[in-house]
């Protein structure tokens, strides 16, 4: 993707479930400490398993996605994603997480990521009664830290050690934006 071309974005439907796996274990793989699943067990599982992070606001809960231009005949290629559950228990149903941002190796310092977030925070008000946005974020990865707070995004806590790889701990910044 060149620096000029932004990408183009929707939400993924169930033809996109391959490609967003590839994406999902390259982010996995290349960046073990942003995520909380592994690469191992995430990589043996099928494209299908993520089927249900699919959905349509007004549902409760969907996948976006950012694609690059096609070069020559081949498909866009998925670049980017991010992922909004909703609570289903009605005193927490005015939350929704955000989850699973994750920005191909080769995309990143583009602004793809601000893009999603700009697309998701749309796609969140279309929630009735959905009135914040929860997320974690590995405290040391200072580049996604700024850039949910550029979005809006406040800490509100650290979980300590939250993620253990071999021997060595990552903390969680955990962080809210009202809607």
């Amino acid at each position: 993707m060149s620096p000029m071309s932004a990408p183009t974005l929707r939400l993924l439907q169930t033809a996109d479930l391959p490609a967003y796996k590839v994406l999902r274990d390259t982010g996995l793989l290349h960046d073990p400490q942003a995520f909380t699943s592994d690469y191992e067990t995430t990589h043996a599982q099928p494209a299908s398993a993520y089927g249900t992070r699919l959905g349509q606001p007004p549902q409760d809960h969907f996948t976006l996605g950012a694609f690059a231009a096609p070069v020559g005949d081949a498909p866009p290629e998925l670049i980017g994603a991010v992922v909004c559950e909703r609570e289903a228990r009605r005193k927490v149903r005015h939350q929704a997480s955000l989850l699973g941002m994750v920005v191909a190796p080769h995309a990143r310092g583009q602004g793809v990521g601000r893009a999603l977030l700009a697309a998701f925070d749309t796609l969140a008000r279309q929630l009735p009664g959905l009135e914040q946005i929860v997320l974690s974020v590995t405290a040391s990865n200072l580049a996604a830290v700024r850039l949910y707070e550029q979005a809006g995004f406040q800490r509100y806590g650290l979980l300590a050690k939250a993620l253990k790889i071999g021997d060595t701990y990552y903390d969680k910044a955990l962080m809210a934006r009202t809607l």
